[in-house]
């Protein structure tokens, strides 16, 4: 059994004409040790951890699963201005930290972890691809612990950075950094399954039998409307997609881990699928 033992949610809307909030002060209080020549990205990724496992002891094989819709885009947006633009070689600094393996390399030096770390990107699912990866690997035993964070790094010009996404220019816009440890076999927490259905109906018959009121439910982006709709009509849910909330790519874990961290006595469930593929469904306990 896996459980969710904390939670750490970081949401920061920026308009545009504004400048991004600074970090430093908070990382101040959390980090160990300043670290040197890191960018945003990798800041964001150090308050979420810290956050997340904040006065809790960590088990030595405690692995580090970072995800992204965006990945590091601050720094790949320099290097590309630096090669194309200037028609220079890249900075040492901006090109090592143009791989998200950089900002699992800080967080584990921070919270003094010597087990693996993975960084996986995937546009607009980046939640369901970490989660899956975490998960299998507590349920096969490589680890017994892992400390779970999706990191979405917003760039200035807001213009510019919307352009790249090809979003309306009147999107807002958002940062994020969140995070969750989970635990296999833990005495306190709240389970967390992830299951698989291969028909709509199956998944439906799961929910109808798990529903409790005040129970919450999200579908996720990709998923087809005409499914949404159905689903939404029988259950008090939401699709991401038709938020009015701040965007950013990786929505769906501010809503999964933002009410995850809340602690509220409700059952969460996130479903992804659609109907020429299998459906899959995150599920967190009460």
């Amino acid at each position: 059994m896996i459980k969710l033992i904390s939670a750490s949610h970081y949401f920061q809307p920026v308009h545009d004409g504004t400048p991004l909030p600074s970090l430093d002060a908070a990382l101040k209080d959390l980090c160990r040790e300043q670290p040197r020549r890191i960018d945003r990205f990798i800041k964001l990724a150090l308050l979420g951890s810290a956050r997340c496992t904040g006065g809790r002891t960590l088990q030595s094989d405690c692995g580090i699963y970072i995800g992204s819709g965006l990945g590091p885009i601050g720094n790949n947006a320099v290097i590309q201005k630096q090669l194309i633009h200037d028609r220079e070689m890249p900075k040492p600094f901006n090109f090592i930290n143009t791989l998200g393996s950089a900002a699992g390399y800080q967080v584990a030096g921070n919270l003094g972890l010597r087990g693996q770390s993975l960084f996986i990107s995937r546009r607009g699912a980046s939640l369901q691809a970490v989660l899956n990866a975490a998960m299998a690997d507590l349920m096969l035993g490589i680890v017994t612990q892992a400390l779970v964070g999706l990191v979405e790094e917003l760039t200035l010009p807001i213009n510019e950075h919307r352009l790249r996404q090809s979003l309306s220019e009147d999107m807002e816009m958002a940062e994020g950094s969140d995070w969750m440890l989970l635990e296999s076999d833990a005495v306190n927490g709240r389970e967390l399954q992830v299951k698989h259905f291969t028909k709509l109906r199956e998944l439906e018959d799961f929910l109808s039998s798990s529903w409790r009121a005040g129970d919450r439910l999200c579908c996720a982006r990709g998923m087809e409307h005409q499914t949404v709709d159905s689903i939404r009509r029988r259950y008090d849910g939401i699709v991401l997609s038709d938020s009015d909330t701040a965007f950013h790519d990786s929505l769906e874990s501010a809503w999964f881990i933002g009410n995850a961290a809340k602690n509220e006595p409700a059952n969460l469930f996130l479903v992804d699928g659609g109907i020429d593929s299998s459906w899959g469904l995150f599920h967190l306990g009460t």
